[in-house]
């Protein structure tokens, strides 16, 4: 199964630039690109998000993680925010909007031929 993942979380003036990298790493297995207010994550294996699928299964929010998931599909693309505290501490929680987290959210996108099983595959 092929994926491209982009993790895209904003560079708020009074945040540590390390601490927002981290929170992206903490989820995927990217290397962040750090930019003027914000910090990009690319990847075009899905090897990248093995330590996501670990956590979902961890916490025990598959089936919340799958509702969240398929609701953010738009035709090859699936779209969802993650808070960015929580991944700080290396937590996945879903964010349902984009303004909802004060210091912004994480945005995920993941561009695959089948976004239906890629997400069977990261609620397994």
């Amino acid at each position: 199964m092929n994926a491209e993942l982009e993790v895209r979380a904003p560079l708020n003036p009074t945040e540590d630039e390390e601490k927002v990298v981290r929170s992206i790493v903490s989820i995927f297995n990217v290397k962040v690109d750090v930019l003027q207010d914000e910090a990009i994550g690319r990847s075009e294996s899905i090897a990248s998000l093995e330590r996501l699928k670990r956590l979902i299964r961890q916490r025990r929010i598959r089936s919340a993680a799958k509702a969240v998931m398929r609701g953010g599909i738009r035709g090859n693309v699936v779209e969802f925010y993650l808070h960015k505290q929580a991944a700080y501490a290396g937590k996945v929680s879903f964010s349902s909007a984009e303004g909802e987290s004060p210091l912004g959210p994480i945005k995920v996108t993941i561009r695959t031929e089948d976004p239906n099983k890629l997400i069977e595959w990261l609620t397994e």
